[in-house]
């Protein structure tokens, strides 16, 4: 009993103490690319900031879809506050509409496939293939 627990307290000290987290590098840069399975039609693309809402692809008069989404998520330091660029790029539209925000900033993309990002596979952040 007494030689469990003693190699039971031994790997728990060992366990913890080896593991240690490291450092988080800055500035930390997040970067990703969507691309409308339609070309045509484009895709449809929702970004929340705060209060604000900004759609594209909701009606096709009213807000015409994407062809292509980009975004770049800047946290320069610890602490700091993200700053987000976003460009789009509207099937109705040969210019890009160009976004940059502040805070938190979220976004809903349906209708389209993600191209490329800087984000490790497996760690939840990333859409599944399909």
């Amino acid at each position: 009993m007494v030689r469990n627990v003693t190699f039971l307290v031994l790997v728990i000290f060992l366990g913890t103490h080896f593991a240690t987290a490291g450092q988080i590098e800055y500035p930390q840069v997040i970067h990703t690319q969507y691309e409308a399975v339609d070309q045509k039609t484009g895709g449809h693309f929702v970004l929340w900031s705060e209060r604000e809402k900004i759609f594209y692809g909701l009606d096709q008069k009213l807000f015409p879809g994407a062809r292509f989404v980009d975004i770049t998520q800047v946290t320069p330091s610890v602490g700091s506050i993200t700053l987000t660029y976003v460009e789009v790029r509207t099937v109705s539209s040969t210019t890009s509409d160009y976004l940059y925000l502040a805070g938190n900033v979220r976004f809903r993309v349906s209708g389209m496939a993600l191209k490329s990002s800087n984000v490790p596979a497996g760690g939840g952040m990333t859409p599944n293939a399909q």
